[in-house]
């Protein structure tokens, strides 16, 4: 059974303008007995961290607040991001996160059926594109 100290995990940063951190913590790719789902944690840098508005098309994400503030949009509904929160964003809909505090807005994130083994680079491609333009 897969057992994962996330804190010895290696880490993408996202450059601005969509700051955060993200670790892969279980995957079927990082561990051949976990099925049907990606296990991931996002942490977004203070003051202004986030995502741009997107979708999975393969997946829906659930996102639980561990700890910071910070508002999520969901279909175009903004709801606030704080300690104990959940949200989830099914297949196709589109969603954004925003940290609003001084301190990182850390998210606990599972995709269901699995993120595509290349999200996080995809990820970090979308975010260079948005600093481009």
């Amino acid at each position: 059974m897969p057992y994962v100290d996330a804190g010895g995990l290696p880490a993408a940063n996202v450059p601005r303008p969509f700051e955060r951190e993200l670790k892969v913590v279980m995957s079927p790719e990082t561990h051949p007995d976990v099925e049907g789902f990606t296990l991931l944690f996002s942490t977004l840098a203070p003051a202004g961290g986030g995502t741009d508005t997107h979708s999975h098309e393969g997946s829906g994400e659930l996102m639980v607040v561990v700890s910071g503030r910070g508002k999520a949009w969901l279909a175009g509904e903004e709801h606030i991001l704080k300690p104990g929160a959940a949200l989830y964003a099914p297949p196709g809909v589109e969603h954004r996160t925003l940290n609003e505090g001084g301190i990182p807005l850390e998210l606990v994130c599972v995709f269901i059926p699995p993120a595509p083994a290349d999200y996080i680079e995809k990820m970090m491609a979308q975010a260079s594109e948005g600093a481009d333009g």
